[in-house]
């Protein structure tokens, strides 16, 4: 399969394009985010452009979107992260945690992954609302906001933990 033949088999029904609208809705905001580049913002716009137009491909869109939060103090403390991923490939919501005691040390775990892969298959893991709740929580809440795009180039991590992508 060639790519634009590869990523017109992408499938969703009715409830896949209601749950990613409703993304698309949820993370539009974060384009406003002062703390954000131009360049970061404008990636949060065609990633949000793209899921709007499901299920029409967008075959040069390529963003990962994180919103991150933690909770707790020295003695305990948990981090949360809410991803959207999209590239020619897939599309991927996902949530994961850290937990931290100094006593016992880290614990990671995964909460919901929701991918769609542009062969037509899919892998859900978790529940849709459950995802959207997790993501209001953070987005209420001190949080942070991480984007990166490529765009044929290579990625490089920033010295403050974030990505830059020629």
């Amino acid at each position: 399969m060639k790519g634009d033949e590869l990523e017109k088999s992408f499938r969703f029904d009715d409830d896949d394009l209601a749950f990613l609208a409703e993304v698309a809705r949820r993370i539009e905001p974060l384009a406003a985010q002062p703390r954000l580049t131009p360049e970061e913002a404008g990636s949060i716009r065609r990633a949000v452009a793209a899921l709007q137009k499901l299920p029409e491909p967008a075959p040069e869109t390529s963003v990962h979107i994180e919103v991150a939060h933690r909770m707790g103090g020295e003695e305990f403390s948990e981090s949360y992260s809410y991803t959207v991923k999209l590239d020619q490939r897939r599309i991927e919501i996902r949530s994961s945690g850290i937990q931290h005691d100094p006593a016992v040390g880290s614990n990671s775990f995964s909460l919901e992954s929701l991918t769609w892969y542009a062969d037509g298959q899919r892998a859900h893991s978790g529940n849709r609302d459950t995802w959207l709740e997790r993501l209001a929580y953070a987005l209420g809440r001190d949080h942070t906001v991480n984007v990166s795009e490529q765009s044929g180039g290579e990625c490089m991590e920033k010295g403050d933990g974030r990505q830059t992508c020629q």
